[in-house]
């Protein structure tokens, strides 16, 4: 059985979790990634003692939420656990935006728009970013 928490892994249990599903570029600074959280809003999934997924999203819990990270663990995948964590992330920081972005991939889409999201593209919406991780 899965049972859901707002308690924050340690640093192991989430270089683990963020290698296992090939997200290697958060593992490279584990102090980082654990710093990232403990500034950082989440809810996590576990399978007894073991993480098996997370949500972080980055709140003012008045207006907006930016969902930052969805993670299952490739064996739990598609189980419901991942819409779970975004549908409780967002109930538990109920705010009058939640933003998420993320890759163009179809699978993608399909999972996003199935928790209620919606494609901003389609919705007459614009988004801009920075990106800096890579210059």
């Amino acid at each position: 059985m899965i049972k859901y928490s707002k308690q924050i892994p340690n640093q192991d249990q989430l270089v683990s979790l963020y290698a296992a599903v090939g997200w290697v570029a958060y593992t490279q600074n584990k102090e980082n990634l654990e710093s990232a959280f403990q500034n950082s809003v989440a809810i996590t999934a576990w399978s007894n003692e073991k993480l098996v997924g997370l949500s972080r999203g980055i709140t003012d819990k008045q207006t907006i939420l930016f969902i930052q990270d969805v993670l299952v663990l490739p064996d739990y995948q598609r189980q419901g656990i991942g819409s779970n964590l975004i549908t409780k992330l967002a109930r538990a920081y109920p705010v009058g935006q939640t933003v998420l972005i993320t890759d163009d991939e179809d699978a993608t889409k399909v999972f996003y728009t199935s928790v209620g999201l919606l494609d901003a593209e389609k919705n007459h919406i614009r988004t801009f970013f920075k990106d800096t991780r890579w210059n």
